[in-house]
């Protein structure tokens, strides 16, 4: 009964996507009160998509389809797939034993999983949704918070076919391809914090 209550409450602050008391929720019950509920909100505009922001959160670096966000001091990689989008291409992951947590969802047509690894005191979460990846590491403390955020952007992105179709056209772009690189860890169990790999990949590509 406890716990009807306080999702009924999260589903009510979620509705003017302010604050959002998720310290006794369970991971799955976030995820799942966050993709249930409707919402036509968006503040962010971008090339063929646009999403809400929360206003915990700063744009920190934009390219078109990858954004750095950042909130609390951590940096939120946010990759939006508008090729597999276009071609409807199913959602891929790979699903280790030794995950802290893992779980996959789906709301109407649209799934989406929760993956998150722990690195020493560090948790690498990976959030993905409605043709669109988020990533982030930080620390257990933080962990609810960003899966709750995370999930708000993710639910809230709203394709214009369009757009898309014209950008796909333009491009030439096939359904195997993909417009941006995760830059990622070659072991994710070394001592090294995905913000680390990020400055590393970023410094190869200049």
């Amino acid at each position: 009964m406890i716990k009807k209550i306080l999702i009924i409450i999260s589903v009510f602050m979620l509705c003017g996507c302010t604050m959002l008391n998720v310290n006794k929720l369970s991971l799955h019950e976030i995820v799942d009160t966050i993709v249930s509920k409707d919402t036509d909100q968006y503040n962010t505009n971008k090339k063929g998509y646009r999403y809400f922001l929360p206003s915990e959160f700063s744009l920190s670096k934009d390219n078109d389809f990858v954004q750095e966000l950042v909130s609390h001091n951590s940096v939120y990689y946010l990759n939006v797939d508008i090729v597999s989008y276009y071609y409807k291409n199913s959602i891929k992951t790979d699903h280790d034993l030794s995950d802290y947590e893992y779980f996959t969802f789906e709301n109407d047509d649209k799934n989406g999983y929760l993956r998150i690894r722990k690195n020493n005191d560090y948790f690498f979460v990976e959030l993905c949704y409605n043709y669109a990846i988020i990533e982030v590491e930080v620390k257990i403390d933080e962990l609810k918070y960003a899966v709750s955020r995370s999930m708000m952007i993710l639910k809230s992105i709203k394709y214009n076919d369009l757009v898309i179709e014209k950008y796909i056209s333009e491009n030439d772009i096939k359904s195997t391809e993909t417009i941006y690189k995760i830059p990622e860890p070659k072991n994710k169990n070394d001592s090294k914090n995905i913000l680390q790999y990020i400055e590393e990949y970023e410094e190869s590509e200049e």
